[in-house]
Order: C-alpha cells, then structure tokens, then sequence
C-alpha cells in the first residue's frame, strides 16, 4: 500500500490489519484481470485502484463505526465492481453485505471475487433497483450507493429499501444542500395501498479528500424516518 493512501486512512482513523490489505491487493488483482471480460472501471482508472476506488470506498468506514450497529444488514444499491461494497465487507465483518447489480456479468464477478477473498459477510446477488417488489421494500438497516447517477433521482428508490431508521449513504463529487431532505415519493406511491412519501432527513455531511486530488469528496447519510 503506497504511503499517501496509509496517511490517508490514518487521518480517517482507519487502520487495515495486515489480512484485510492483502485481501484488497488480491481485489485489486481480479478487478484488473477480469476487467477487460466484464467492463468494471474505465481504462483509465486501471492506474489507480487503490486511491480513486478503493480509498474512496474506505471514506464510509469513519462514518459505519458510529452509524451502523454490529449484525445490521447493509446493501450496495448498484455494486458495480463491488464499489464500495467489497472494501466495505473486509473492513466490517460483524454486518451483513448484499451487493445488488442489474447486470448479470457483474453479478457473476461479483459472486466470484467474493468466493475468491474468503468473505462469509456478503453475497451478490442480479437485481435491478426499483423494479424487484417486495425483495427490496424496507429490508435493509443501511443502504449505500458510489455511482448510480444523480442524488434526486436515486433517492426515492433507495430509501424505499431502508428500514423505518436506518440510513442511507450516497458519494457524491460536490456538496449537496444542508438541512432536512425533502420528501421522497416512493415507487408505486400512487397506488392507494402504498404510504405516498418516506420522510428523511440529511443526518451529516462527510467531506474528504483523496491523495493528490484539489477538491473535496463528500458522503451524504440520510436518515429514513418513516
């Protein structure tokens, strides 16, 4: 591990065991090796992994510690590569892991490169945000999504998998606004059997920075209230 990337995670409080950095690099390996089959990061992040991924998936483990209670169940709404989930799982082996893709490729990666790092917290699973019913309604302690799309449009859909409580975190490139979100109307919410909003509020507002970049990252962690 380069030494910007250790004083990184040193400022976040975060300290990896010897096994869970190896694990990593072995993620690492796979990810870059299988990439060309399955289509998992872009050619020109192949150079830096470790700071513009992995590192950036790490960002949460400050915020998990104090958020998230040990045996909670927690979702990677679109796991892509297994971004963030994957680090996430080596990082909290007391919480359960479900990686959630729409695509079957990645979801077949995904199932591999668990099996491949020995992680008995996670599984994958091929299942698109939105449109798998009840698999998804209010199942999940904590929710997080890196690269999904726009804030306003994924929203709804994953606080619609949090429970009454839980918490939803979203990476985002710059700044949302501060201060109680607005409320989301569910998919389905027209149907009169369904509850029309779920309420959340913005709880914090994470800002970090990756070595050798100028600006800053942020995590958004809302709270489901009802």
């Amino acid at each position: 591990m380069l030494d910007p990337i250790k004083e990184t995670l040193k400022s976040w409080g975060v300290e990896l065991t010897a096994e869970q950095s190896g694990k990593l690099e072995l993620f690492k390996t796979e990810l870059l090796e299988k990439n060309p089959r399955f289509n998992l990061v872009s050619d020109n992040d192949a150079g830096r992994i470790w700071p513009r991924h992995i590192l950036d998936a790490l960002a949460a483990v400050p915020l998990m510690r104090k958020l998230v209670r040990a045996g909670s169940a927690v979702a990677d709404a679109g796991a892509g590569a297994g971004l963030p989930g994957i680090p996430l799982a080596l990082a909290f082996e007391d919480l359960k892991f479900d990686l959630w893709d729409s695509s079957l490729k990645r979801q077949m990666f995904l199932t591999w490169v668990i099996s491949r790092l020995g992680l008995k917290n996670a599984q994958a699973f091929h299942r698109r945000i939105g449109q798998s019913g009840p698999l998804e309604t209010a199942r999940y302690d904590a929710v997080m999504e890196r690269a999904m799309g726009t804030l306003d449009n994924i929203l709804p859909q994953c606080l619609n998998m949090v429970k009454e409580g839980g918490i939803f975190l979203a990476w985002q490139s710059s700044s949302p606004a501060a201060g109680p979100a607005p409320a989301a109307s569910l998919p389905g919410s027209e149907r009169p059997d369904r509850p029309p909003k779920a309420d959340a509020r913005m709880e914090e507002i994470f800002a970090y920075r990756l070595p050798h970049e100028k600006k800053d990252r942020y995590i958004a962690v809302f709270r489901k209230l009802r």
